[in-house]
């Protein structure tokens, strides 16, 4: 086999009919192209349901001859733990993942993997990013955008990582290290970040599929665990204009329990940030703030700007802003 994809399934049982569709005429189009994929499932937890039907799609594919499949059945485990697994239980050059909800492009896949072949050590992909809204609160409208490439060689932010398409070298998976299983969102994003030293990237031109935003997302939630996430990758980096103001209790939890994993010292200000005595408030503002509409977003700026009221988005505004002077 030349490349492993990797799925980490947890509940999908809603997504499994266009998965396993999808998977199938992947599956024989990739054959057609010469390309020897070995499919790996991992399936966490699974329900009977859930067995049967990746029982079958993996008697498909393998029946075909269209590539070859082994599902690995295990109890409820992380995101990147399944990454892992996966990665260790394949022995292809290169390998890349595949989620329940989205649809991948056979065109991308091996214009990434040409790439692999000719010597770059990572890939990514712009894609297409499908949501489904209510119109008026009551029809379901189908939004479509193309995002940005999520990878970039340039210095670190917020909003870097990879896409959910990337391609990846084995070669590459050993320099860096495994992804890091405490994280439950942003695992693959932290990873990236690790690659900058020693990765050959190759942008990719097409889209590398379609990603489907409707509410189970592990990323895109806006939920707190993925705020306490991304601060702790900056934290690792002591990057603190990056950080953002989250629960306090459980962003101290979290970096003291698992995320501080190179016993770094904070400074006092960036504790205090993070958990001192105005965390609270800071958080519970931050979070009204930033839910509000544009133009209030404005007046709000001005104001604070003037040092008329407090804001706790235009103080973080302010801590971003310094690092044009770190």
């Amino acid at each position: 086999m030349s490349i492993a994809i990797i799925s980490s399934l947890y509940r999908v049982e809603d997504h499994l009919p266009q998965f396993t569709a999808s998977v199938k005429a992947f599956a024989e189009q990739v054959y057609q192209a010469g390309i020897q994929v070995h499919y790996l499932p991992i399936v966490n937890d699974a329900t009977p349901a859930e067995r049967q039907a990746i029982d079958e799609l993996t008697h498909h594919i393998n029946t075909a001859g269209h590539g070859h499949m082994s599902p690995q059945y295990v109890g409820r485990e992380t995101l990147y733990a399944s990454w892992n697994r996966g990665v260790s239980l394949s022995n292809t050059p290169y390998f890349t993942f595949w989620n329940a909800d989205d649809i991948r492009d056979v065109s991308a896949f091996v214009e990434g993997y040409q790439a692999l072949q000719d010597g770059a050590t990572l890939v990514d992909f712009v894609f297409n990013v499908m949501k489904v809204t209510k119109r008026f609160g009551l029809f379901p409208t189908e939004q479509h955008e193309v995002s940005r490439m999520l990878f970039h060689t340039a210095p670190f932010r917020r909003k870097n990582g990879v896409g959910p398409f990337f391609m990846a070298s084995r070669d590459l998976y050993h320099q860096v290290g495994e992804f890091d299983e405490n994280f439950r969102v942003v695992g693959d994003m932290e990873w990236a970040q690790r690659t900058l030293p020693v990765v050959n990237f190759y942008p990719a031109k097409q889209a590398g599929g379609s990603f489907y935003i409707h509410g189970g997302n592990l990323s895109n939630t806006g939920n707190d665990r993925e705020e306490i996430e991304l601060n702790i990758v900056f934290l690792r980096l002591q990057a603190w204009y990056y950080l953002l103001p989250v629960d306090p209790t459980r962003m101290r939890e979290a970096w003291e329990t698992w995320g501080n994993r190179d016993n770094i010292t904070l400074p006092d200000e960036v504790a205090d940030f993070l958990w001192g005595d105005k965390a609270e408030r800071r958080w519970h503002t931050y979070q009204r703030e930033k839910n509000q509409p544009e133009w209030l977003h404005q007046i709000r700026r001005r104001l604070a700007s003037r040092g008329l009221i407090y804001s706790a988005e235009w103080e973080v505004f302010q801590r971003n802003k310094a690092k044009h002077t770190v």
